[in-house]
């Protein structure tokens, strides 16, 4: 029978995180769901607590095939109204995905809605983000951010965005974002060129073309822990964001653009070597 919401997790190494995800998942979602876990040649006992578990569908890769490509197995098996991207190191809290199924059904305008994240401590986790920018990704840029201490919860350019009330953003993050199954007919699945980050910004990017609207819905909350998978491996992962943030922009804006982002990440790489940051 079909099911109102198809929820999909891809995992690396991270069965630390597994039980207290789908446990919270069981416990405060409401609505008919199912659960498809996409392992991707895990060397951590996932795999076999997995199979363990008779509330998830599990997809085991042979290899690690990457986040887009892991979605997209479960977007062509899974029959929902509605699919969820959740990352396996998050909580769910206050019936947060029913709150997000119920916003969909009743905003057409939009074709993705994502919620609040918060960290451990149940900080603000910035949630949505203005899409790429020279002038923005100098105001955010990580060196900067070092250099001067002027970044903080309350500053204006922590993420460009009010997380306290309803509204059309450019994106939010793909730890958790929710889509309409007919979204997914009109934009096509995750682009696989982007193997780790990144490819959730190009699908909402691709979706605002289409001129769907992307919403955050503040009163939807999680925990997210940050780094589940990626901290497996933190240098590759850093290297695999600044390849699929060059993707992102050679896909999406000018050559000019692509040329001074080149050059900006040239300069900063210099520059943090010089000062060993």
């Amino acid at each position: 029978m079909k099911k109102n919401l198809a929820i999909a997790l891809v995992n690396w190494n991270a069965k630390e995180y597994l039980d207290a995800c789908l446990s919270s998942i069981e416990r405060e979602t409401k609505i008919s769901h199912e659960i498809w876990v996409v392992d991707n040649a895990s060397t951590d006992g996932s795999k076999e607590y997995l199979r363990d578990r008779r509330d998830v569908r599990l997809i085991a890769n042979e290899g690690n095939e990457g986040f887009a490509k892991a979605n997209n197995q479960v977007m062509r098996l899974a029959d929902a109204s509605y699919f969820l991207l959740l990352n396996p190191d998050t909580v769910i809290l206050d019936q947060a995905l029913d709150r997000m199924v119920a916003y969909l059904e009743s905003h057409p305008e939009a074709g993705a809605v994502g919620c609040k994240l918060l960290n451990p401590d149940l900080s603000l986790q910035p949630s949505c983000h203005a899409f790429y920018s020279t002038l923005g990704s100098l105001i955010e840029n990580k060196l900067l951010t070092r250099l001067i201490s002027w970044r903080s919860p309350r500053s204006p350019w922590l993420s460009f965005w009010d997380h306290e009330r309803i509204r059309s953003v450019d994106w939010v993050t793909g730890a958790c974002l929710m889509v309409r199954k007919e979204t997914i007919e009109q934009v096509g699945e995750l682009d696989e060129r982007f193997f780790m980050y990144g490819e959730e910004v190009d699908w909402q990017k691709r979706m605002r073309e289409k001129g769907l609207q992307v919403h955050f819905l503040p009163e939807a909350r999680i925990i997210h822990y940050g780094g589940g998978c990626s901290k497996k491996a933190k240098k590759p992962m850093n290297r695999q964001e600044l390849l699929s943030r060059e993707l992102f922009i050679e896909k999406h804006y000018p050559f000019s653009t692509l040329f001074l982002y080149r050059l900006k990440a040239r300069i900063a790489r210099l520059v943090m070597k010089r000062i060993k940051l």
